[in-house]
């Protein structure tokens, strides 16, 4: 198959900002639309979903924080995407494909092995630094194929492949690979799609951490007081800082040294990641 360098992106300031040598200062209109995005996430959050009507045999009001977050994440990811003039390749497409069957199958090991051990010897909070294991493949994704979608359709395959392969959160865990993938993809977006250096690595782990983290502690442990529960989506912060962050960050340094990123812009700028 022909593979064709990428060329997108093509502006002074994109060209400079492309390498990651300079990092773009978000605008007013993206703060504004951020703000925005916030609000109308925090607005179905206190409407809440009407209580009767099922979904995939889940009562709709135990969904509203999953459809809060969505809707904030997701109108918040399209503030940078409509700045963005990144369309995807084919390569981009494959690449990204293989790196989310690699998270899904990491997913299935770890939940089949490492997980039951785990998860036995600790409790809420604590048990929050293992979660950016499942935050991975989307913050890799976007760093490795640096295009709108890539973070959110990375962690999406990932988890659809984990569910595939049995998981004992069943269907779950799509959803939840669709919420991280996007919260991993915010702050991508906010960069629109220019700054894929350390800082931003770190800062999208941080982002992944935190979607999980809400969603941890609204779905399955509402019982929990308010300071554990703070102490708990702090501590997926920080697993999603190091083990999504950091590790993402390396494994492109050492993809991009294999060559095998060359027809991409990450495999070109490895000295910059």
């Amino acid at each position: 198959m022909p593979v064709t360098n990428d060329t997108t992106d093509t502006t002074d300031h994109g060209t400079r900002a492309a390498t990651g040598t300079r990092r773009p200062v978000p605008t007013a209109k993206v703060v504004v639309g951020l703000v925005a995005a916030v609000l109308a996430g925090v607005a179905v959050q206190l409407v809440g979903l009407p209580s009767g009507p099922t979904l995939f045999g889940t009562d709709l009001a135990d969904l509203t924080t999953p459809v809060a977050l969505f809707v904030a994440l997701l109108l918040g990811s399209a503030v940078g995407v409509a700045g963005a003039r990144a369309p995807w390749r084919v390569v981009d497409i494959v690449v990204a494909s293989v790196l989310g069957v690699a998270g899904g199958l990491l997913f299935a090991v770890w939940n089949a092995f490492a997980y039951p051990v785990v998860s036995a010897t600790v409790v809420p909070p604590v048990s929050a630094w293992y979660v950016g294991v499942w935050l991975l493949p989307g913050v890799l994704g976007g760093l490795v194929i640096r295009k709108p979608g890539a973070a959110v359709y990375t962690e999406l395959v990932a988890a659809v492949l984990s569910a595939l392969i049995g998981s004992s959160w069943g269907f779950s865990v799509v959803w939840y690979g669709l919420l991280q993938g996007l919260g991993a993809e915010l702050v991508l977006a906010v960069f629109l799609y220019r700054w894929f250096r350390l800082p931003v690595a770190l800062l999208a782990g941080a982002g992944a951490g935190l979607v999980v983290g809400l969603l941890d502690t609204f779905v399955y442990y509402p019982e929990l007081t308010v300071p554990v529960q703070l102490a708990y989506i702090g501590l997926s912060i920080v697993s999603g800082v190091v083990v999504a962050g950091l590790g993402a960050w390396a494994l492109t340094r050492a993809l991009a040294r294999t060559g095998a990123l060359a027809p991409l812009r990450s495999g070109r700028d490895a000295e910059r990641v």
